[in-house]
């Protein structure tokens, strides 16, 4: 399953953050597609894929203690349009 990660933090984690993303090591699992940085600095975003909650929980939980995650499950709108022609 395809997900969106939303991650914001105070502007004084900055340099906590950027240790984390020194250290960042996507585990086996989780397939990265892109990542973003928004340009004023405090909100980073990922779209990745993974089917295994263990992997998602493994990726995520470092970063619990500097910033905010906010998962959203994704898929792109013309297989979402596809979907729902097809149940109709």
């Amino acid at each position: 399953m395809l997900y969106m990660e939303i991650s914001t933090w105070e502007p004084e984690k900055r340099d906590l953050i950027l240790e984390h993303f020194k250290e960042l090591k996507m585990p086996a699992g989780v397939k990265v597609h892109d990542q973003w940085i928004d340009l004023t600095g405090s909100r980073y975003f990922i779209l990745y894929e993974c089917d295994d909650a263990e992997a998602m929980a493994t990726f995520n939980l470092p970063w619990s203690d500097v910033c905010y995650i906010e998962t959203v499950p994704v898929m792109k709108s013309t297989e979402f349009i596809s979907l729902m022609s097809r149940k109709s």
